[in-house]
């Protein structure tokens, strides 16, 4: 049986070939080279204002108690962590510091999140990676980085009973936060039928991921949370696809 693995990167300036360095390492470990499929989409996002590119206009206020909400819990994911899992550049930044720090991800959290024509732009985008790997496999692997993890999630919720899905990564994913907002709810849709495993990826310095196991509890399927030691800088450890962990893992699930 063939698999296939779907990347889905984060925030950021994402080149169309984002993926192929973790896939060249992947092509190491296993090998031989997977077949691969990467859902590009920050072409669609906005670089920091509050209108899209796509013209779809941004309620001001609405992203901006996103942006103080969401920054607050970044702080209090921080001060709650045990004192042996502190890294102290994590912990010495104010928070308002520390928002400037992760504030033009949180612009495009926001273009995704509140602009409908954003969020079905790529919504598209992500249905098409889906089923460019559907005609290439027998099984898929989905790896959703960051802001790409929700991307993933919102269309599995809707399309997974169409597709045979062995492992879903979520890396260094927000789902925790975004739940916790009330912005996304733990209805899963289509995703219990078909999937196998889900496996998230997050380092206690990350200052955007969490444990999601708790956000999710009661599933069909297995939902395990994976520390992955990335890095003690806090921007640092969002880097989840040139990590050796991350690689082994994509690597496991892949055999």
């Amino acid at each position: 049986m063939s698999k296939v693995i779907v990347f889905v990167h984060g925030a950021g300036s994402a080149k169309k070939e984002f993926y192929k360095e973790t896939l060249a390492g992947l092509t190491e470990l296993l090998g031989a080279k997977p077949n691969a499929v990467g859902v590009w989409y920050a072409d669609l996002l906005n670089d920091g204002e509050t209108k899209g590119k796509k013209g779809a206009s941004l309620d001001g206020s609405e992203v901006e108690n996103f942006k103080a909400a969401f920054s607050m819990l970044v702080h209090g994911d921080f001060n709650s962590l045990p004192h042996h899992e502190r890294h102290n550049a994590a912990f010495i930044m104010p928070a308002q510091f520390l928002a400037e720090m992760i504030a033009m991800d949180l612009q495009q959290f926001a273009d995704y999140l509140f602009a409908s024509k954003t969020y079905n732009a790529i919504q598209t985008r992500m249905r098409d990676g889906l089923n460019k790997a559907i005609a290439m496999g027998d099984e898929l692997v989905i790896a959703g980085h960051s802001l790409g993890s929700v991307v993933a999630f919102d269309c599995l919720r809707e399309t997974a009973g169409n597709c045979n899905i062995s492992t879903f990564f979520t890396l260094g994913s927000p789902l925790s936060k975004l739940r916790r907002l009330n912005i996304r709810t733990n209805d899963l849709g289509a995703i219990p039928g078909n999937l196998g495993e889900w496996l998230n990826l997050y380092d206690t310095t990350d200052p955007i991921a969490n444990a999601l196991g708790p956000m999710f509890p009661s599933r069909s399927f297995r939902l395990r949370d994976v520390f992955v030691d990335v890095e003690t800088d806090p921007i640092r450890s969002h880097d989840y696809f040139h990590n050796e962990q991350t690689l082994a893992e994509l690597a496991a699930a892949m055999l």
